[in-house]
């Protein structure tokens, strides 16, 4: 029972920014996002980056170093298809496929990111672990 609540409870992060991404997909125009160029690929990659990084918080379950990384860039990947597709139909928004690809890049760079770090703490653990 413990052991599925924590499961359930690492997803929460993700699912936060899920929705609040979809929000965002459902305005017609997004108040305070920078404004220079390519910017609106710049905010896909960060926010689907950081997405990717808790989807892979909460699918740290495997031992495959390669499934942690690859699956959570999957799952953030084709929500990006998702979202792509739910903002061609918000009026004033379109839907690009290089929108896509900033999101894909965003989701391999976050679960990247997700996996060096947790390889920094393992290190430093074991390190301590070790000197005990």
């Amino acid at each position: 029972m413990k052991k599925s609540l924590i499961t359930i409870l690492k997803w929460i992060p993700a699912f936060i920014i899920f929705a609040i991404s979809f929000y965002l997909s459902s305005q017609s125009t997004i108040q305070k996002i920078p404004v220079f160029p390519y910017a609106d690929k710049l905010v896909h990659f960060v926010c689907f980056g950081g997405l990717a990084f808790w989807v892979a918080f909460g699918c740290n379950l495997f031992e495959n170093q390669k499934i942690k990384i690859l699956l959570p860039t999957i799952i953030v990947s084709i929500y990006g298809i998702i979202d792509e597709i739910h903002q061609s139909f918000t009026p004033g928004r379109s839907s690009t496929i290089s929108d896509w690809i900033a999101d894909t890049l965003g989701a391999l760079f976050g679960s990247f990111v997700f996996y060096l770090v947790v390889k920094i703490i393992t290190k430093n653990k074991d390190k301590k672990s070790n000197t005990k």
